[in-house]
């Protein structure tokens, strides 16, 4: 059962980081009176899930920097006006900035991962919500023009639009609102036409408003659509990897699932990692025995990635996923004793394992008397892992 959660004053900490932002502006057209501020940012966001919370970078950005920075660079103008990390004027966070984000790590550690996720998802929100009151203030004192913004920017853009009207996103990031308005018309459609849609998307030669791996997490989410999808266009799409990483991570494993995998892994034309991905597929599915029925016809790396991907953290990544098990892989390396020392490397710390549920630690600690040190050392380390979160 969850801890209880320790209490935090949200409105304290809006109210904190307007002032940071509002009284940083203030500053900067004091001593640089002659300066034309056209926006400011708060970036470089950073938090661990279950863990660390960091406070953000501010960076202010005039006409006149962006004229000098742009002379010393090959990128464009317009390539650095809204690049914050280029801009001269940076600010790190102060100590009363970094205590709030203190506060906020106590806090968000406090319960789950669900709880810290919450908890890290308003904290970002707060910057964006005070980038947006702050532009009408500085405006009305006089301090920027009524042209000036301010944005929360963390890497995916995703606060952005909330940091803006939608006129200032058209106007500031016309290439965020098309695809704001292609998502938006994507996830309109039906479930199948959706799929299909997005499909077309992932596959597609040259880069659209919305990116791949935006298609990729929607499409997932769409189960037996998606897995249509994915079994239709796997066979014929330059990047065959890709489509089983999608069946995969849906969690399907009917039969049309397990032929098309199944075929992609035996395909000796094809390229090893489309060939390592179907295994690694078919083994987060269930279906190991389909990969190891093919013997020494498997490539030895195809056969390794298979017998690794269910307790990697690419299980993580799926909507639903087979219970942690063992077994398999034991029976595996019983049968070849080379293997077992190959899947030492192939499973070394560090390498990205999976985060085991409440229900799965009876078979982690069951498998700490394994007689294979590979699996002792990834069920110790998942243990540990499940306790410090």
């Amino acid at each position: 059962m969850p801890a209880k959660t320790s209490a935090l004053d949200w409105k304290a900490l809006d109210a904190h980081i307007l002032d940071r932002l509002t009284e940083s502006v203030r500053d900067h057209a004091a001593r640089h009176p002659g300066d034309h501020i056209y926006g400011a940012a708060f970036h470089v966001f950073y938090g661990e899930t279950g863990g660390v919370v960091a406070w953000p970078a501010l960076a202010i950005a005039t006409e006149e920097d962006l004229v000098a920075i742009t002379a010393e660079s090959r990128f464009s103008p317009d390539d650095l006006r809204w690049s914050p990390a280029d801009w001269s004027v940076q600010l790190d966070p102060s100590e009363q900035d970094d205590a709030w984000a203190a506060k906020v790590e106590t806090h968000a550690v406090a319960g789950d991962d669900a709880h810290w996720e919450k908890a890290y998802d308003r904290f970002l929100r707060a910057f964006a919500k005070a980038a947006k009151k702050a532009r009408g203030s500085l405006a009305a004192e006089g301090v920027v023009e009524k042209t000036f913004i301010a944005v929360a920017m963390d890497e995916a853009w995703e606060l952005v639009p909330l940091s803006l009207t939608p006129a200032q996103v058209r106007a500031h990031f016309p290439e965020l609102d098309e695809e704001t308005q292609e998502l938006a018309r994507v996830t309109a459609l039906p479930p199948r036409e959706q799929a299909a849609a997005l499909g077309e998307i992932v596959d597609a030669f040259v880069p659209g408003a919305v990116s791949g791996e935006d298609a990729v997490r929607l499409l997932v989410q769409l189960g037996p659509d998606a897995a249509a999808v994915a079994v239709e266009r796997m066979p014929r799409s330059r990047d065959r990897w890709r489509w089983a990483k999608v069946l995969a991570d849906t969690g399907i494993a009917d039969d049309s699932v397990i032929e098309a995998l199944t075929t992609v892994m035996k395909g000796k034309k094809l390229s090893e990692p489309d060939r390592a991905w179907a295994a690694a597929a078919l083994a987060r599915l269930g279906r190991l025995d389909v990969v190891l029925a093919e013997g020494a016809r498997v490539p030895r790396p195809v056969l390794r990635r298979a017998l690794a991907a269910p307790f990697t953290s690419f299980r993580d990544h799926a909507v639903t996923h087979i219970p942690l098990d063992y077994t398999p892989l034991e029976e595996a390396l019983a049968t070849d004793a080379a293997l077992a020392e190959e899947m030492l490397a192939e499973l070394a710390p560090g390498s990205g394992y999976c985060a085991i549920t409440p229900a799965e630690v009876d078979t982690a600690r069951a498998a700490l008397a394994s007689p294979f040190e590979v699996i002792r050392r990834h069920a110790r380390i998942v243990l540990e892992d499940a306790r410090a979160r």
